[in-house]
This record gives structure tokens, sequence and C-alpha cells, in this order.
């Protein structure tokens, strides 16, 4: 159900995508249940940066890098990915606080959060009422249904964790 795949993208591959994602603009709150946009006494649910969305103009720099990783991905699952369906960029901070969601209701999609450096933040997923955790490992992707309920664990002794979260359909 859940897949852990050594995609062995060097980190100096993830260190350009770092630089990028720290200089580029237009992050804005993570798009999970909770939202700040009405309340700023509530924690943040991280930020977010949208790079593709499937069948509209998605020219950006970061989507090379999220297609060779996807291409990494691929090679190594036993999962055949018809196509990417969303790319994003995921940015948390101690103070971040997830809720627990889904990707995509529908059968035929999977998601992909690729871990771009180390960290103590990670990825929860709530299975018959037991939650597992899924640790931040630098050049790691986790490959699992959309539909299944999970959230981004923002780090503790770290200032940052950046993900990568892609939506593809099988």
């Amino acid at each position: 159900m859940i897949t852990k795949i050594n995609t062995q993208i060097p980190e100096q591959t993830n260190r350009r995508i770092l630089a990028i994602l720290l200089d580029v603009s237009g992050w804005g709150f993570g798009k999970d249940v909770r939202s700040v946009k009405n309340d700023v006494n509530k924690k943040d649910s991280g930020f977010l940066l949208s790079t593709y969305e499937y069948e509209k103009n998605n020219d950006h720099v970061l989507n090379v890098y999220a297609e060779i990783i996807f291409d990494f991905i691929q090679k190594n699952s036993y999962l055949k990915f018809k196509h990417i369906y969303r790319i994003y960029w995921n940015w948390y901070h101690p103070g971040s606080e997830m809720t627990f969601h889904d990707d995509e209701k529908k059968d035929n999609y999977y998601s992909i959060v690729y871990n771009l450096h180390d960290n103590d933040g990670g990825t929860e997923f709530k299975i018959n009422d037991k939650i597992e955790f899924y640790p931040s490992v630098v050049s790691q992707a986790i490959v699992f249904p959309s539909k299944l309920i999970h959230r981004g664990i923002a780090p503790n002794k770290f200032f940052n964790r950046f993900s990568l979260n892609m939506v593809v359909e099988i």
C-alpha cells in the first residue's frame, strides 16, 4: 500500500532545487482543511507552491526537476504511471500544523512525497485508526494511493522541511 523508493538522486541536485525554492515567489498557505485566512491566531498548515496542473500552462523550471524525480520513481516502482496530474512543493516550519486529508478520492490516482533533505519531519498515515509515521529521508520517495488519509509533519529540531508532492494517474 505504501512503498518507499530510494531514488539515488544526488544530494547536489536536491540542493539546486532547494536554492530555487528558497528564492522563488508564489508561496501560499497549504491547502489542507484548515486555513489561517480568517483567523490570525490559528497555526498555519505550512506553505504550498503549485507549479503544475494537468492540461494547463505549466512553464516552471521546477517542473523539469519534478519530472526527472518522477522518472527515477517510475523506473523503481512496480506501478506504471500514465501521467503527472499535479505538482506541489511543500514548506513546513516548526510552527506548522497540518490536518489529515486525502489528495484525490479516485482509485486510479497515487501520491508521491519526495524528500529533498533529511529532517525530523515526515508524513503520517491514518490506517485503521492507527498512525504510521514515515520520516523525511533525503532522496527517498513514498508512494501511496491518493485516497489514503495522511498529513505532513513539520520538523521540530530543524527550521524547515521541504518536500515535493505529486499526484499521478495510473
